[in-house]
């Protein structure tokens, strides 16, 4: 009786472990999933504000333009 009793608590164990592992292995997997989507948003992030950025020089140099060309011009000869 005894045999099968350790028969049965090592199965039990075994079991036990190999679902721990599972268990360890997919909140790894989770984890790296996790942060690999937030590297892929912040780089999104960092690529949408060098875009804004570029987007804010254009229009300075546009509006400085318009400006210049808004200016009235004196005539020296007048």
């Amino acid at each position: 009786m005894s045999t099968a009793l350790g028969v049965v608590l090592a199965v039990g164990t075994g079991v036990v472990v190999i679902v721990v592992a599972v268990a360890v292995v997919l909140v790894v997997l989770l984890v790296t999933l996790s942060m690999r989507d937030r590297q892929k948003r912040d780089a999104q992030a960092r690529r949408d504000l060098d875009e804004a950025h570029e987007r804010a020089g254009h229009a300075e140099r546009d509006r400085d333009i318009a400006q210049e060309q808004a200016e009235p011009r004196t005539d020296p000869d007048q």
